[in-house]
């Protein structure tokens, strides 16, 4: 499930609506939550750029972009092996992780 890309309903940030978008499962926090980046393919917004060459298994419709800010917690139930679309390679996790530790200035 870490590193792996997923199809969700993803809420907005007042909870209220929700968007349907690909998301990268960063970390398992407990058994019932994970954290999770939104991915888009607006590739002008700030982000981790990915592309098909990041896939370890699946793909990509196009390159996307890794939303750093929108960092979420959600309950795990929200992510299903049905709508799983792709994994990263674990350099690719590895380097995400990074670049994510140095845009939050951890």
């Amino acid at each position: 499930m870490v590193g792996s890309i997923y199809f969700i309903d993803m809420p907005y940030s007042d909870f209220k609506q929700f968007k349907a978008r690909p998301v990268l499962v960063l970390k398992i926090i407990d058994k019932n939550d994970i954290l999770i980046l939104p991915l888009t393919t607006n590739i002008k917004r700030e982000g981790i750029v990915i592309t098909n060459n990041d896939i370890e298994e699946g793909s990509l419709k196009k390159d996307s972009i890794i939303i750093v800010p929108k960092l979420t917690a959600i309950d795990q139930s929200l992510v299903t092996t049905q709508r799983h679309i792709a994994t990263l390679k674990k350099s690719t996790f590895k380097t995400v992780l990074k670049e994510i530790c140095m845009k939050l200035e951890c």
